[in-house]
């Protein structure tokens, strides 16, 4: 019965992370802020929240720390792009902003000790623990300084959203390269496989993001 719904899950955990990265691709590429992009978005959404919370069932029933602590991940940056643009506000102080930010705190902090310890032992995937943990403590670390801070322009939600889901759709495009691209050749690192797409991506993250800031007032 067990390995019954954990199938079932993983059915449902593949077809959510496809959805998601599919739809991401689209989002990325096709003019933003109409009405396909709106869809485009609300389904992203779901694929991942739902790819997120399937590996978090996944990861008890078959005991996997990492997995555990990357669904949280998901959900973070996901939860917090679907809460920026339904707000329309970079305000976090609801109880739901709080819960998704004490998540990435509690599972970035264990995912740079687990990276630490594995370099320390010689394990160079260590770097990734790293590297994926610190951004998400950045970003959680930010939303508990400025919970209740109202910002300066009134873009400061458009450029919070893109980054929040340009970073859940790296985790998407991060694992489709490393569930699918397994005959690497002996030089290939794995550890750079993992931080491919956010080398990638984030250029692109930043270029349309540069296209919502405020404007420059002209001194006379």
């Amino acid at each position: 019965m067990t390995e019954t719904f954990f199938k079932i899950l993983l059915f449902l955990h593949i077809s959510g992370g496809s959805i998601g990265l599919m739809c991401g691709i689209l989002v990325f590429i096709l003019r933003k802020g109409d009405r396909r992009h709106h869809t485009l978005g609300k389904v992203f959404i779901f694929g991942m929240m739902l790819a997120g919370f399937t590996s978090l069932a996944m990861a008890i029933l078959h005991p996997n720390t990492f997995l555990f602590l990357v669904g949280i991940f998901t959900i973070y940056l996901v939860g917090t792009g679907a809460r920026i643009i339904s707000t329309k506000s970079t305000l976090s102080n609801h109880p739901i902003d709080r819960m998704l930010q004490i998540g990435m705190l509690l599972s970035g902090s264990i995912l740079i000790y687990l990276g630490a310890k594995g370099l320390i032992e010689g394990n160079y995937f260590g770097i990734v623990y790293v590297v994926f943990a610190s951004i998400g403590l950045v970003m959680a670390i930010q939303d508990i300084r400025t919970a209740s801070k109202t910002p300066s322009d009134n873009k400061a939600y458009i450029r919070k959203h893109l980054q929040r889901l340009g970073g859940g759709f790296i985790a998407s495009a991060t694992a489709f390269l490393v569930v699918n691209l397994t005959a690497l050749p002996e030089w290939f690192p794995v550890w750079l496989l993992w931080i491919l797409p956010t080398i990638l991506i984030t250029p692109l993250i930043v270029f349309w993001s540069k296209k919502y800031k405020p404007a420059k007032l002209i001194s006379t």
